[in-house]
């Protein structure tokens, strides 16, 4: 039996989960959920990195920029997990999730940075043009712990 920070745990070996594609971790108050997507009916097998810390999260989320009459403007999004003290990278994808667009520089900004908070990623702009548009541009983002 291995003990870790005060705790006893069982020596597993070749666990085998049958019928299950999640497996649930709880500690107090808080727990989390790892789940596999086994519709395809593949075999899967997963090998996790030889490192201690934690998994970084990651995902995509659309922003909706109004026209602005500032060189900088700033907007929030909210993005479950995340938290200040994450290092957070953000990118912009190809193309809108709705009917906006870009038209020529009358409605193009620039996100200059992304900062992470308690529960959202604040987006500063650099809208050089003083755009007169509205635009929705979907942004990719991994924050990490």
């Amino acid at each position: 039996m291995a003990t870790y920070g005060n705790q006893d745990y069982t020596n597993f070996r070749a666990v085998n989960l049958r019928g299950s594609t999640a497996l649930r971790f709880e500690a107090d108050t808080v727990s989390g959920t790892i789940k596999a997507e086994l519709s395809e009916g593949i075999a899967r097998s997963w090998t996790l990195p030889n490192k201690s810390g934690t998994f970084p999260i990651m995902g995509t989320f659309a922003v909706q920029l109004a026209a602005a009459s500032t060189n900088i403007s700033s907007t929030a999004v909210t993005v479950s997990g995340i938290r200040a003290e994450d290092a957070v990278v953000v990118m912009p994808n190809r193309g809108v999730s709705a009917g906006y667009s870009f038209v020529a520089a009358a409605t193009y900004q620039v996100l200059l940075g992304a900062e992470p908070r308690n529960g959202s990623i604040l987006l500063t702009f650099a809208n050089s043009a003083v755009s007169t548009g509205y635009t929705e541009m979907v942004y990719s983002y991994i924050a990490v712990r």
